[in-house]
């Protein structure tokens, strides 16, 4: 490895696509509804616990990404601020925000379709710090796993700039 914060990610598991393919629904309807191209489920012991879509626009909140979005109503549904034993599947690699609030709900995977880099081609303000930096830096024990679905992820994004929707 050239680079200490590019880590190998272990292979993704057989129903990591299936839980995707939810964060990817989501994340269209969100796209339909003239939101920002991104989705997340939560799932825990096999069963998803949250799937949401971006709801930056609709309620002016930066803060309102997919992510979060979903970290707080799986804690809201469980009545618990930690999610032990949770993968998080995202349909874009998480930004720096998301990966610490990840971290701090104590979720232990996140698996993820498009990287930061994909958002950051189409307009969005971006911090280009990968997850795997993050995690490097860190010394979190969060297991990441890239690129499962990435050409449905991309999918969206050119689906939302098609309709041309602004990106934050």
């Amino acid at each position: 490895m050239d680079n200490p914060h590019e880590m190998k990610h272990p292979p993704h598991r057989p129903d990591d696509e299936h839980f995707m393919r939810l964060a990817l629904e989501r994340c269209a309807q969100g796209v339909a509804q003239g939101q920002s191209p991104f989705g997340a489920c939560i799932v825990r012991t096999g069963e998803p616990i949250a799937t949401d879509h971006n709801h930056v626009w609709r309620t002016t909140d930066p803060t309102a990404h997919a992510e979060i979005v979903a970290i707080r109503h799986a804690c809201a549904r469980l009545n618990a601020i930690h999610l032990e034993g949770a993968t998080l599947y995202s349909t874009t690699e998480p930004c720096p925000m998301c990966f610490s609030a990840i971290h701090w709900a104590r979720i232990e995977r996140i698996v993820y379709a498009g990287a930061i880099e994909d958002a950051k081609s189409f307009g969005f303000n971006e911090l280009p710090i990968s997850n795997a930096a993050m995690k490097s830096l860190s010394g979190s024990s969060i297991e990441l796993v890239s690129d499962v679905l990435r050409d449905d992820a991309l999918t969206l994004y050119r689906r939302w700039a098609e309709k041309r929707s602004t990106a934050y």
